[in-house]
């Protein structure tokens, strides 16, 4: 008999439980398309932001043009001309798709804003990820569009692989999520600091430079190679575009542990400042 009741109670446990992440994420779901249908509201300004990728990818291919031409050579570091097309246009789509969240952060925080915010019925960090990922989501598409437009133009039909096309969406899914932690991480320090945009700007040039997005990190020197691949800012840029251009199962691998590694290491250092700005909202009176 005893047996029997804790097992109903068990069943009853899983059957709430269930019910509760069901619900947890259908709402974050909901958060998630209202961000994205309010980003749609206003294409074109995402469309102009997007026209920026056009110049930056047609002055790098230019650089490199030049490069490949003085370097006497139709394949550097494996790369040939239209490769390093393709590379840039998934590299800069991905760094150029970043919304202001640290900006947005550092506003709720300095203004008081967060003490309402945290009142809500969700997670303050699961709600700002998934109007993260709504909005980045919109520009990313929209920067992938014209950019494969431009690179088709300049480059032709890439040779990109099946298993390069399949990959691709999952490591920079995990790639966007690593950026959110970091620069949601940023917007946090808000609390400590009277401005945080000097350390979100530091962050997003040591993404781009160290990140792969000015070149694929074959074609720096060691040790700054070496150093830059050990980076987590290669997995937000290098790895994803090398992966879609130059698909290799063993460096999928090694990128999938490496941005899981980041992620998980990240998330902790971020819900630990999260955990200890709550804790002064709180001591505040907030």
């Amino acid at each position: 008999m005893q047996t029997e009741v804790a097992t109903a109670r068990s069943a009853g446990l899983i059957t709430r439980l269930k019910r509760r992440v069901r619900l947890s994420t259908l709402k974050y779901l909901a958060i998630l398309h209202v961000s994205i249908l309010n980003n749609l509201a206003y294409i074109m300004e995402v469309f102009f932001r997007a026209l920026l990728l056009v110049v930056l990818v047609f002055v790098l291919t230019q650089l490199w043009t030049t490069t490949f031409t003085l370097h006497g050579s139709r394949v550097l570091k494996g790369f040939s001309i239209a490769d390093m097309i393709w590379y840039l246009v998934a590299a800069e789509a991905i760094a150029l798709s970043l919304p202001p969240l640290t900006r947005r952060i550092d506003q709720e925080v300095r203004s008081g804003q967060l003490a309402y915010l945290l009142g809500r019925p969700a997670s303050y960090v699961l709600y700002n990820y998934a109007h993260y990922l709504g909005e980045r989501l919109v520009r990313l598409l929209m920067n992938i569009l014209i950019g494969s437009m431009l690179a088709l133009v300049m480059a032709g039909v890439p040779h990109f692989t099946w298993q390069g096309l399949l990959a691709w969406p999952l490591v920079a899914f995990i790639a966007l999520s690593i950026d959110f932690v970091l620069h949601f991480s940023i917007g946090l320090l808000a609390f400590w600091s009277e401005e945080t945009q000097s350390f979100s700007l530091i962050a997003s040039r040591l993404t781009l430079v160290l990140g792969g997005v000015l070149a694929p990190l074959e074609i720096f020197p060691q040790p700054l190679r070496s150093i830059a691949q050990a980076l987590p800012f290669s997995a937000i840029l290098y790895g994803p575009s090398r992966t879609l251009v130059h698909f290799e199962a063993a460096r999928l691998g090694a990128l999938l542990i490496q941005q899981c590694l980041t992620l998980l290491i990240g998330t902790f250092i971020m819900l630990t400042i999260y955990r200890v700005a709550v804790r002064r909202v709180n001591i505040n009176g907030g």
